[in-house]
């Protein structure tokens, strides 16, 4: 097979286009270009075609990367998913995770941060729906841990609380106590606020909880 055009670099990433004479087109690293001695009317046997292949998968997975990379923050477990769902090969998509973390482009530790603060901002949720959904990313245990214990204190979940039942609450004005309680302990426990928290907002808002007599 033989090599038709070579492309100049471009795009943030640098990545080159090089054309084959079957049509076929694919994106390479300056280094790989210069590794595979590539430029044009060069004839590629078996084995460069092998790795050509090779390297033009591993660009591909750069490029995918740095577009999910660029909308947000991502744990290693979502990029790895997102890349494999691509077709990415496993080996491929290890070594670039693994040179992403080395570069602090991919920091679990630093999207927990990012994901809590978001959340909190845009639609307030406790810790028992954080660690949840901390979790469904992948990340480890002790650093959901950590990363709560810094950014959200009793104080901050049981203010996020109650601000989320003083909203709701102005929707069910009239209603009798008890249905209050109920309806918006139902609303803080999907939000993923403990049942200790919801019983003090609760109580701070509406008072004791009438006895119910039989």
């Amino acid at each position: 097979m033989r090599v038709v055009r070579v492309g100049p670099p471009q795009g943030r990433l640098g990545h080159q286009r090089v054309v084959l004479d079957n049509d076929t087109t694919v994106r390479l690293r300056p280094q790989d270009i210069a590794a595979l001695a590539l430029r044009p009317d060069a004839d590629l046997d078996a084995a460069a075609l092998q790795q050509l292949r090779a390297r033009a998968e591993r660009t591909l997975a750069e490029e995918l990367a740095h577009r999910l990379l660029t909308v947000r923050l991502r744990s290693r477990k979502e990029l790895t998913d997102r890349l494999r769902r691509r077709g990415i090969s496993p080996e491929i998509v290890s070594a670039l995770t693994a040179d992403l973390e080395r570069h602090g482009l991919l920091d679990d530790a630093r999207f927990a941060d990012a994901w809590v603060r978001t959340r909190t901002a845009l639609s307030p949720s406790g810790r028992v729906r954080l660690r949840h959904e901390l979790a469904q990313k992948g990340v480890a245990r002790e650093v959901i841990i950590r990363t709560l214990g810094e950014t959200l204190s009793d104080q901050d979940e049981g203010a996020l609380a109650r601000d989320v039942a003083r909203a709701r609450l102005r929707r069910y004005r009239g209603l009798p106590k008890q249905i209050l309680y109920r309806r918006l302990a139902g609303v803080l426990t999907r939000r993923g606020f403990d049942t200790g928290v919801i019983v003090r907002v609760l109580h701070d808002l509406l008072g004791s909880l009438p006895q119910v007599r039989d």
